[in-house]
Parts: structure tokens; sequence; C-alpha cells
């Protein structure tokens, strides 16, 4: 019997590239058309939407967009965090939005928030340790995913969502986020 919309595991993807065919762009669309019994997984709103993160522009109520961001991620139970790697690092929009979503501190949608993360690049020079580390610090909870970095060569093209590459990717970060919490009794 499938399971109702209520009882499915929801996965919030987060894109951290701007650009429509940016190969990051075609990873999360990829993921989001895969099929995952039990489990819906849907894109974020676009991040060129945010404000770059001003505590001046922190207030109540949050600038629109960011509003509509952290209720999405207020709403997911886990989240799927894509970046390009830019200079070594993850891209300025995505520390952006996670700037964003790790306010207001003591009420961050990202608190205890199960998070895996994978960075696109020819050469991660240890952006998928960063993303790690700066989801951490927002207080989400990560796990590592076992294929963190895709290396856009092996991607074909806008055949993405076909990629056994990518969708191999994909579906283990997904598994990770999906597998139950040793630390919660069944």
């Amino acid at each position: 019997m499938p399971q109702s919309p209520a009882t499915r595991h929801r996965t919030l993807v987060l894109s951290g590239s701007l650009r429509e065919g940016a190969v990051t762009t075609q990873v999360a669309h990829a993921a989001v058309a895969q099929d995952h019994p039990g489990h819906e997984v849907v894109l974020a709103a676009v991040l060129d939407q945010l404000p770059l993160f001003n505590e001046d522009l922190d207030t109540e109520p949050a600038p629109p967009a960011v509003a509509a961001l952290r209720a999405q991620v207020s709403s997911a139970a886990s989240l799927l965090v894509l970046s390009p790697v830019n200079n070594a690092s993850i891209s300025a929009a995505l520390k952006n939005a996670l700037d964003w979503l790790s306010r207001p501190r003591d009420d961050s949608p990202l608190a205890g928030k199960p998070a895996t993360g994978l960075v696109i690049g020819y050469h991660s020079h240890g952006a998928e340790a960063h993303l790690e580390t700066i989801l951490r610090a927002t207080g989400a909870r990560t796990t590592a995913a076992p294929t963190p970095v895709l290396n856009p060569r092996a991607v074909t093209g806008n055949r993405t969502v076909q990629d056994l590459k990518v969708t191999t990717a994909v579906a283990q970060a997904l598994a990770t986020l999906h597998a139950p919490d040793p630390a919660t009794p069944a």
C-alpha cells in the first residue's frame, strides 16, 4: 500500500548554483526526477531571490524570500545541499542562503535538521569539507554522503537525469538521509 504524502520522508534540495543550465542545477533536477519510494524530494526556492545577509534586514517579519525559504526548510525532514566548487569552497549564493537559514539563532530551521552535501567540480580542493563544516556550524545534523564530490566531466550534458554516476551518488546521499536514526528507538 503506498504511503500517504503526510507519511513520506520529505527532502528539500538546495542548489547553490544560480545558472539554470549549470551541472549543479541539473543534479538537483536529477534528484527530484528519481523515484524514491517513501521519500519525497523537492527543489527549494531559487536562491537568487535572497538579499545578501545583513543583520539589519534580519527582522520580524523576515524579507519575503527569506521567510519562504525558511518555511520550506522547516517543512522538510532533511536537506540535500548541492554546490559547485567556487575557489576551493562552496558558492556564495549557497553560503548566503545558509547564513539566512541559521537565524534566528535560538529557532533556526536548520537546528538538528539531517543534512548531507554534494559538491560538483573538476577538483574539490576540500569544498566538501567546507560544506560540512558550514552545515554543522548552522546547527544541522550532518551525514557524510558516500560520494561527496561529482566531477562534471562524468556528467553527460543534458542527460544528467539518466547519468549512472549522478543517479547513484544522489540515491546514496538520499539513502543516508532517509535511514533510521540509530539514536532513536524503533
